[in-house]
């Protein structure tokens, strides 16, 4: 089973739609016990930073999460999903973010229209972005060009993996990848 976290900070329907058509069993979820014997956890998100830690708060997911980390479980972040698996950010105010990847997440220095949205290239497939902030980080990672600033699209870090872009939007290019990771890790 593959925990989706469900925090109220939407895109669950369309990444629980992927596993089914992946044949995997998506279950959305806050509970402890079935996040912490989950087989993969997907943190989905779309909105604010400090909104979305001050959800995962509310609903005591934080220091689940982060035993699911401890304990090895696979964790996939989706577009704000990734963002607070880093360690800060600094959207509408300074918040302290899961600390799973180094780094923080700030707003695309660009003069390029915001939100960076749209299809866009990482490493010779292209994938559906929606954001107006990024992470700035030195783990492994793997970048989309917009305008003249690399953006960190793909980061992963041992048992982590974060994707600002949407896989679940994305189409058959979108369902490779996470047919990959809930396959393969």
């Amino acid at each position: 089973m593959v925990a989706i976290i469900d925090y109220n900070v939407g895109n669950v329907e369309n990444v629980l739609n992927a596993c089914k058509r992946l044949g995997v069993d998506g279950k959305l979820t806050r509970d402890k016990n079935e996040i912490l014997n989950a087989d993969r956890i997907i943190l989905p998100g779309v909105g604010a930073f400090p909104v979305a830690m001050k959800k995962l708060k509310e609903y005591d997911l934080v220091d689940v999460l982060k035993l699911a980390k401890e304990n090895g479980k696979k964790i996939m972040g989706i577009c704000l999903g990734m963002q607070i698996l880093f360690e800060k950010g600094y959207e509408v105010e300074e918040t302290e973010g899961l600390g799973f990847l180094r780094g923080y997440i700030d707003k695309i220095p660009t003069n390029q229209k915001l939100p960076h949205m749209g299809w866009n290239d990482v490493d010779g497939d292209d994938y559906y972005f929606v954001h107006s902030y990024m992470a700035f980080t030195d783990e492994d990672t793997k970048y989309a060009i917009y305008g003249d600033v690399k953006i960190p699209a793909i980061v992963k870090k041992d048992n982590v993996v974060g994707c600002q872009f949407h896989p679940e939007k994305s189409g058959q290019v979108g369902e490779k990848l996470l047919k990959k990771w809930l396959y393969e890790g």
